[in-house]
């Protein structure tokens, strides 16, 4: 039996950390952008695109922007990076991220997601998503 090309695996490290497809360990944030108007908003996102961390890669998700959400997805690369370590890069990136968005007026509050919401965002993206022990 051939593989499906377009199964990815879900990994949970804990409830608000997933190794995805053996490629990245993966956090997700959602910010709630509906009170902010277009100029803040591109403002936000310029701002948040010049984020830069040693620790992790930030990726910006405005797929919903019209019902008023983004969501970063905050990224460690999985080879050569133990779950452990992976964890302690992302709670730094993510200190690192909250003082970054401190620095811009109009910044929403971010609420991370945990459990089943990271699942579910993820499983938006791929239909084939299986959960992995």
């Amino acid at each position: 039996m051939e593989a499906n090309p377009l199964f990815k695996t879900y990994k949970e490290i804990n409830d608000d950390m997933i190794l995805f497809n053996d490629e990245y360990y993966l956090s997700v944030s959602l910010a709630d952008v509906s009170a902010i108007d277009t100029g803040t908003r591109e403002a936000l996102f310029n701002h948040l695109f010049a984020f830069d961390s040693s620790d992790m890669e930030l990726e910006i998700d405005v797929s919903e922007e019209e019902e008023g959400r983004w969501y970063l997805q905050l990224l460690v690369p999985h080879v050569l990076t133990l779950p452990d370590a992976a964890k302690r890069r992302l709670e730094k990136g993510k200190e690192q991220l909250l003082a970054h968005l401190s620095q811009q007026k109009g910044s929403p509050e971010l609420r991370f997601l945990s459990g089943e919401d990271i699942f579910t965002y993820v499983q938006r993206y791929n239909p084939d998503l299986r959960r992995i022990s």
